[in-house]
């Protein structure tokens, strides 16, 4: 109890202390300062602007344009079939004129390989020396070639020729005139058709033993 008396006795005196130091007057409320007519009628200062940085000389870097594209060159148009089969064309012992000759050497030979191998040899022999050749214009000749023992080269036909039809890979040739070695007439209604397989091959029918011949160009 005395404690407490004492608490309350302590904050008496600071109430009173304090009431005293001010005077018992209230001090008055303090006043806003008033506008002056300058601030009223006076526009608000224009804020300067940003200085420009000073030019450079120097150009601004572009990019450069992009690198045109070459265009492909357009392919060549072929040549035509009577420029394409003029020169030296060697006989190919290949594909339908091979096969004939090996049904005629197993008819002759029998069972008898050995004489079979040597038919064949002999066969593969001549027609390693058969050629032809074509003769551009204006003397468009058709000449046959084979090669004699001893190496001899042997012309075995000759004729002029005409060409009838020339398309698409495809040249078509009719003789003209007599044939020179022989001195005969040529049928009127012969026509010998060429393929080219590529620049370098070409396929002819022979009229007489209706099988397709293959030859490779020589020259």
């Amino acid at each position: 109890m005395k404690a407490n008396r004492r608490m309350l006795v302590a904050l008496m005196s600071l109430v009173v202390l304090g009431a005293a130091c001010g005077g018992g007057e209230t001090p008055p409320a303090d006043t806003p300062p008033q506008p002056t007519d300058n601030a009223t009628t006076s526009p608000a200062p224009t804020p300067e602007p940003a200085a420009t940085p000073p030019a450079t000389d120097a150009a601004p870097t572009q990019a450069a344009p992009p690198a045109a594209t070459p265009q492909a060159a357009a392919p060549a148009a072929p040549k035509p079939g009577k420029e394409r089969i003029v020169g030296k064309w060697q006989f190919d012992f290949s594909g339908e004129p091979r096969a004939a000759a090996e049904a005629e050497a197993k008819k002759k030979a029998g069972k008898d390989e050995k004489k079979f191998a040597d038919l064949m040899k002999e066969v593969e022999a001549a027609a390693a020396g058969e050629w032809i050749e074509f003769t551009g214009a204006p003397d468009t000749q058709y000449v046959s070639h084979v090669t004699e023992k001893g190496g001899k080269d042997k012309v075995i036909m000759k004729v002029k020729y005409e060409v009838a039809k020339d398309e698409n890979g495809t040249l078509v040739m009719k003789p003209a005139g007599k044939e020179e070695i022989s001195k005969k007439d040529m049928p009127k209604d012969l026509e010998i058709p060429v393929t080219f397989k590529d620049d370098n091959t070409i396929e002819m029918k022979d009229p007489k033993k209706k099988m397709t011949l293959i030859f490779k160009r020589k020259s």
